[in-house]
C-alpha cells in the first residue's frame, strides 16, 4: 500500500533527524525529537499535527531574524508549569537585550578584540534556557564588530565565526538545576552559528537534593569554593554536576571562573509566606533550608533568605567576581527598599559602584521577567577596587517597557546617547523620546548611604525625587517652580512611640468574636469599601486565647502594646483610602500596626491628619516595598524609619488649628489614594496642614503624585482580600 504524504513525513523527518544527531550535533534536540516522534500513534490527527507543525517550522525559517532571538526559549517558558516552585521567572528577550546593551556601553578596562576576549568571562548562575547568556553574546559581539571598524580593521565572515568559537569555548559559562532548560541553552547558544564547531561547552546541570545524606544546593554549592565535587551515582542522577554542550552531557566537576560578568535572574523563592524556598524537593526542603542557613552564616554573607534565593545568589557572585568586574542582575523591586533586601544593598554599598538602575513604570508591565506580573528592577554595579571612591548612580524610570527586541535596542541606543544627564542639583529633567513618545526619565544622583534605599527607584518622576531627596537631606520643602524652601518640623515615626505586633502574634494571642465580651478591641481587615474615613470605631472583640502556644497569658501582653492610631500594613492604591486610621479607645488590628504612644489627644489628632496628607504620601512612596503595581507593603521598620510631622515641637497655635481640622474632616469620606489630585477632601486635608504650618499650596503636589505609576495610573487588580493570613515574616 502506497504511503501517504503524511506518513512520507513522519518517516522523512525521522531520517533527518537521526542523521543531525548522529552525524552533526544537537542530540539533547534532535534525539528527543526522534524517540517522541516513533511513540506517536499513526493517526490522522498525528499527521495533521505534523503537517501543521512542518508547514510553522519552514514560515519561521524564511524570517531568519527569527531564529536568533531565544524562541524556543520563549515557548519553553510558556510550557513550564512548575517555576513557581522553583521561583523561576525567564527573562524576557527584550528585557536581557535592554541590560546588556546598557552594560556593554559602559568603560571597560581593555577594548573588546579577538586576543582580550579570550580572557573574558561570563557566567550566569541561574541561565535558565540561555536568554541573559544569548543577550551577552550577542552585545559584545555587536562590541567586538564596532570596535574592529572604529580601528579601520576589515571585518571577514570568518572573523566573525571565530569570534562564536571563542564566546562559546572561552568566555560564556552557564548553570541551572533544569536538565532540560540547560540543554535549551545550549542549542540556542550553538544556533548563533550553527557553521561553527565547537569544542566544547562550559554549560553545567547544577545537582539539587540529597544523595547519601549528602546536601546539594544546586550552583549555590559555590559559596563553598570555585568547583564542587563529584558524587558517585550509580543511576547516573541529578546528585553529579552534568556538563552539556550542544553534542551531549557527561559528569565532571563543576567550575566557576573569576568572572567579568556575572548575568542573571535568579530565583527569588523566599523561605516565608508558602514556603517556596526549594518548593520542588518538598520532602528534603527542610534540611536544604537548614543547609543553606548554616552556608550564609559559616561564609558570613551579606545576605538574608528571609529575602529569598535572589540576595544569596548576589553574595555567592560577589565571592567569583573579578576586581573591576559587574554584576547585571535582575531582582523583585522589593529589592530597593526591603527591610529584608538591607544586607544585599549593604554589599553593593561596601563593595561596588552601583553604576545603573532600571525601572519600569510601564502601568501594563512592571516586570522583566516572563510568567510573573511581580514587579521587578535591574541594577548594574562595577567591583570597586580598594580605596577607589565610589560615584554617582544612574537611576532610568522607563515610561514604556519594550516588548520587542528591536524596540530594546532602540531603547538602549536612545538612552547611551544621552548626554549632560540630570542631577539633582538641576532645574530641568532629561527625558529621552524618540520623537514623539517619552520612552523615559534619566537622573544621575548620589550613591545611597549603605543599606539605604535605592531612592530614585521609587519615583518614576525627576521632579517627585528631587523633592522627597531634599526632604530627606534638610528637612525642607520646595515645589517645582518654586525658588523658596520651606524648613517642616520633621522626625522619624519611632520617635513618637512604639509599634504593636504584627497578624500571626495577634492571631496567637486573640480570638476575634462578635458575640463574646472584652475590654479588648480590634480593627480586623482594610476593605476598601468600608474604610473611607479617618476616624473609625472598633469591629471585633478580643478575646484572649487560653490555649496560646505562647502561653495563657499572651493576649494580655499583646494588649499592651495596643493604641488609639492604627497605620496600614498594606496599601494597593487604586482601591484603598487612608494611610491611617484614629479610634477613641486603644484598639490591635491584624492588617495595621498599632502606635503606642505618650502624645495627647491633641497631638495624636495632627499626627493623623499629617499621616494621610499629600506630604505623607510622598514620604510614604519612598519607604514602601513595591511588590506588584499599585499593591505595596509597609514592614514596621519602614514605618519607623518614615519622617513625620513632629507634633511635640508645634506651638499652641498650629496644634490647635490642626486638631480643629481633624475634628471638620475625620469623618470625610476619602476617594481611592490614586485620585488623589480629584478629591475634594484630600485638598481640604492638605490645605489645613499647610494653613497650619504656613507652607505653599499642596495642588501641585497632589497632580505630579497623580501621574506617578503604581498610584494615580489606575490599574485593573483586582483588590487583595485584606483579612487573609500571613506569615509575619513576610518581609520583601
Amino acid at each position: 500500500m502506497a504511503k501517504t504524504l503524511g506518513e512520507k513525513l513522519s518517516q522523512n523527518l525521522r531520517s533527518q533527524w537521526s542523521d543531525i544527531w548522529n552525524k552533526i550535533n544537537y542530540i539533547s534536540i534532535f534525539q528527543i525529537a526522534e524517540s517522541v516522534l516513533i511513540e506517536l500513534p499513526a493517526t490522522a490527527q498525528t499527521q495533521a499535527a505534523l503537517s501543521g507543525l512542518a508547514e510553522e517550522a519552514i514560515e519561521i525559517c524564511s524570517q531568519q531574524t527569527a531564529l536568533r532571538h531565544d524562541l524556543m526559549g520563549r515557548i519553553y517558558h510558556w510550557l513550564l508549569h512548575y517555576a513557581k516552585y522553583l521561583g523561576a521567572y525567564f527573562t524576557s528577550v527584550s528585557a536581557a537585550t535592554l541590560l546588556m546593551k546598557m552594560v556593554m556601553a559602559l568603560p571597560w578596562k581593555v577594548p573588546f578584540n579577538e586576543e582580550t576576549l579570550k580572557n573574558f568571562k561570563v557566567a550566569d548562575l541561574a541561565c535558565g534556557t540561555g536568554t541573559l547568556l544569548m543577550a551577552s553574546c550577542q552585545a559584545i559581539l555587536d562590541e567586538l564588530i564596532r570596535t574592529r571598524y572604529q580601528s579601520g580593521l576589515s571585518l571577514e565572515p570568518a572573523d566573525i565565526q571565530q569570534f562564536h568559537k571563542i564566546l562559546m569555548e572561552n568566555t560564556i559559562y552557564g548553570y541551572d538545576v533544569l536538565p532540560s532548560a540547560v540543554h535549551l541553552t545550549a542549542s540556542t547558544l550553538a544556533l548563533l552559528a550553527p557553521e561553527v564547531a565547537f569544542v566544547g561547552m562550559n554549560l553545567y546541570v547544577m545537582p539539587m537534593g540529597i544523595d547519601h545524606k549528602l546536601k546539594q544546593l544546586g550552583s549555590l554549592e559555590f559559596i563553598r569554593g570555585d568547583e564542587t565535587q563529584t558524587q558517585i551515582s550509580l543511576d547516573y542522577s541529578q546528585t553529579e554536576p552534568i556538563k552539556t554542550s550542544a553534542s551531549g552531557a557527561k559528569a565532571v566537576n563543576a567550575k566557576v571562573p573569576k568572572a567579568d560578568l556575572f548575568v542573571m535572574n535568579p530565583p527569588f523563592a523566599r523561605s516565608v509566606g508558602d514556603n517556596l524556598l526549594f518548593g520542588s524537593l518538598p520532602d528534603e526542603r527542610a534540611a536544604l533550608q537548614t543547609e543553606l542557613k548554616k552556608l550564609v552564616k559559616q561564609y558570613h554573607l551579606s545576605a538574608s533568605i528571609v529575602a529569598g534565593l535572589g540576595s544569596v545568589f548576589v553574595a555567592t557572585a560577589n565571592k567569583h567576581i573579578a576586581d573591576g568586574g559587574r554584576l547585571a542582575i535582575i531582582l523583585p523591586h522589593a529589592l530597593v527598599s526591603g527591610e529584608a533586601w538591607a544586607p544585599t544593598r549593604q554589599l553593593i554599598a561596601d563593595q561596588y559602584h552601583l553604576e545603573t538602575v532600571i525601572v519600569s513604570y510601564d502601568a501594563t508591565r512592571f516586570n522583566f521577567s516572563e510568567n510573573t506580573s511581580i514587579s521587578e528592577v535591574m541594577f548594574i554595579a562595577r567591583k570597586r577596587e580598594k580605596k577607589v571612591a565610589a560615584e554617582k548612580v544612574r537611576y532610568i524610570s522607563l515610561s514604556r517597557n519594550p516588548r520587542s527586541i528591536h524596540e530594546a535596542l532602540d531603547v538602549a541606543g536612545r538612552i547611551n546617547r544621552t548626554k549632560n544627564v540630570t542631577s539633582l542639583s538641576a532645574a530641568t529633567r532629561t527625558i529621552v523620546t524618540n520623537g514623539s513618545t517619552k520612552i523615559a526619565e534619566v537622573v544621575d544622583a548620589p550613591l545611597p548611604d549603605g543599606d539605604g534605599n535605592w531612592t530614585g527607584a521609587l519615583y518614576s518622576q525627576f521632579n517627585l525625587f528631587k523633592i522627597v531627596h531634599e526632604f530627606h537631606s534638610s528637612g525642607t520643602l520646595r515645589l517645582p517652580g518654586s525658588t523658596k524652601s520651606v524648613t517642616i518640623p520633621l522626625c522619624k515615626l519611632q520617635e513618637l512611640g512604639d509599634l504593636g505586633p504584627d497578624r500571626k502574634r495577634i492571631s496567637e494571642g486573640f480570638r476575634p468574636s462578635q458575640h463574646e465580651l472584652s475590654s479588648c478591641k480590634g480593627f480586623f481587615g482594610h476593605k476598601s469599601g468600608k474604610v473611607t474615613t479617618v476616624a473609625q470605631t472598633p469591629n471585633t472583640n478580643l478575646v484572649v486565647r487560653a490555649d496560646s502556644p505562647r502561653g495563657p497569658n499572651y493576649g494580655d501582653h499583646l494588649w499592651e502594646r495596643s493604641g488609639t492610631i492604627l497605620i496600614a500594613e498594606r496599601i494597593r492604591f487604586n482601591t484603598h483610602r487612608v494611610l491611617s486610621i484614629g479610634f477613641k479607645v486603644p484598639v490591635l488590628g491584624n492588617t495595621w500596626w498599632a502606635l503606642k504612644t505618650t502624645l495627647h489627644l491633641k497631638q495624636r489628632k495632627a499626627l493623623l491628619l499629617w499621616l494621610n496628607s499629600s506630604l505623607s504620601i510622598l514620604e510614604f512612596f519612598s519607604r514602601r516595598v513595591v511588590t506588584q503595581g499599585a499593591f505595596v507593603q509597609m514592614k514596621q521598620p519602614a514605618w519607623q524609619k518614615m519622617l513625620v510631622l513632629d507634633v511635640r515641637s508645634l506651638g499652641s497655635d498650629e496644634l490647635n488649628a490642626l486638631a480643629a481640622a481633624y475634628d471638620k474632616l475625620a469623618d470625610a469620606t476619602l476617594m481611592p489614594l490614586s485620585k488623589l489630585a480629584a478629591d475634594p477632601n484630600r485638598a481640604r486635608v492638605d490645605f489645613e496642614v499647610s494653613q497650619a504650618l504656613n507652607l505653599p499650596d499642596l495642588g501641585s503636589l497632589r497632580e505630579l503624585l497623580a501621574l506617578e505609576p503604581g498610584l494615580g495610573v489606575a490599574s485593573e487588580e483586582s483588590e487583595l482580600e485584606e483579612d487573609e493570613e500571613d506569615d509575619e515574616e513576610d518581609e520583601s
